[in-house]
């Protein structure tokens, strides 16, 4: 009963969970007072991160009927521990060796004292229409690979960059793959040695010098003032140093 929606209380008052999470991001989720992120950190082994692998594939078909019947849509999450997402577009005849290099990080991860994967990877067919200025891809049929994992099962942070980085890298180099924007995309390691997603070097290049051209006039028509030229959007639209 505790996870069924419990309300949630922040500085503006009681909701939902799921109006929380539309609103500010995913908020813990507690049962019995005790964060389900922290428990399943503590319970980190090769044998739990199997059994959550199993148990996502095995209650696919419960869970998109339970989702199905409450709100028309199968595949609308609700409720979820904090979880790792990348997505990548490749073209049809590249599906395969997607998803057979993301097979081959994951099985090489068992055994591993900083990071086993514990989730399967998703992927999906889909015709893209020429309907945005600022689109990744060209229309057309595309096929997305997905790569996802709970965060608290690596023993650091730096564990699951490298490997997400890992099958990144194998994708856009060699598969010439492009990213999902409302992902995690853009791993780079610094001289120090660290990982990070978003990188400045990658995000730079997603889109041509002409979609930035063309959205750059239309966002300072409508925002003149650059009250909204902050963040990671504006990275997007940045030239790129070493080009």
């Amino acid at each position: 009963a505790t996870l069924k929606n419990s309300p949630v209380t922040d500085y503006r008052g009681l909701m939902s969970w799921g109006v929380a999470a539309r609103r500010d991001g995913a908020p813990p989720i507690k049962i019995v007072g005790v964060d389900v992120n922290d428990m399943i950190g503590a319970f980190r082994t090769e044998q739990v991160a199997h059994i959550m692998s199993h148990e996502a594939m095995t209650n696919i078909p419960r869970l998109a009927r339970k989702l199905a019947n409450r709100v028309n849509d199968g595949f609308f999450l609700t409720q979820s521990p904090a979880a790792l997402a990348a997505a990548y577009f490749v073209a049809p005849d590249k599906a395969f060796a997607a998803m057979d290099y993301l097979r081959k990080v994951q099985l090489e991860s068992k055994g591993s004292k900083d990071f086993v994967w514990n989730l399967p990877g998703e992927f999906r067919f889909i015709n893209v229409q020429d309907s945005a200025v600022l689109q990744p891809i060209t229309p057309g049929v595309w096929f997305n690979a997905q790569m996802i994992s709970f965060p608290d099962l690596a023993a650091t942070h730096q564990a699951w960059k490298r490997d997400f980085k890992k099958v990144e890298d194998f994708w856009v180099k060699e598969l010439k793959a492009q990213p999902h924007m409302g992902k995690l995309f853009g791993f780079e390691t610094s001289p120090e040695g660290l990982t990070e997603p978003f990188a400045d070097s990658y995000t730079c290049t997603i889109y041509t010098d002409a979609q930035k051209e063309a959205f750059s006039k239309f966002r300072l028509k409508e925002d003149p003032q650059g009250l909204f030229a902050t963040g990671l959007g504006m990275k997007f639209l940045a030239p790129c140093a070493n080009r």
